[in-house]
């Protein structure tokens, strides 16, 4: 399957600021890389950030996608955490799948301030959209606790695949979960 420019800019943008870090790295370098102008370059990001977050948009429209399925495929389902969690495993299912590519954009994030100031704004916009979906079946304290909840759960999880490439974030997020409800009987 033939790559997209956008692709082909992420790969180069991943591959030179690992080796070279995010400062020494430029447009024209990533865009040379790609094969391609810096011009296409433009075309596709306003800057060399937003190529870490063109993906945003895509990430939250999967979890909604799988939180409006989990409730059609269920709907006895009340509980509106569990239904955020199965979200979260689709998600995790997808990253154990682009693993490589992931842990490499989570660490040149984890290394530029500015980076990570607009990782943390993408998953607070990602939250409310979550949030709002819920509002439609459940009130706010619940849709907000679900929601935050089930993303404290799933960050635990996240946090120890980055550091830990011996198991599957699905699992760790299994692990998290069975932890968290041993918290809540404690």
């Amino acid at each position: 399957m033939k790559k997209t420019s956008q692709e082909k800019l992420y790969e180069a943008a991943l591959e030179l600021i690992t080796a070279q870090g995010y400062e020494n790295t430029t447009v024209l370098q990533i865009a040379t890389k790609a094969g391609l102008t810096e011009r296409t370059f433009f075309r596709k990001f306003k800057n060399k950030a937003d190529i870490f977050f063109a993906g945003g948009e895509q990430y939250s429209q999967m979890l909604l996608t799988k939180m409006k399925e989990s409730k059609a495929n269920n709907p006895l389902a009340n509980n509106p955490l569990a239904i955020v969690l199965e979200s979260y495993f689709y998600a995790a299912d997808f990253f154990d799948e682009h693993r490589e590519r992931t842990v490499k954009r989570q660490k040149i994030i984890a290394s530029h301030p500015d980076l990570e100031e607009r990782e943390l704004l993408k998953q607070s916009k990602i939250e409310e959209l979550l949030v709002e979906y819920l509002l439609t079946a459940y009130g706010e304290r619940s849709a907000r606790l679900a929601v935050r909840l089930a993303r404290a759960v799933y960050s635990v999880a996240w946090e120890e695949w980055l550091e830990n490439d011996a198991d599957s974030l699905h699992h760790l997020l299994e692990k998290a979960i069975a932890d968290f409800n041993e918290l809540k009987n404690y």
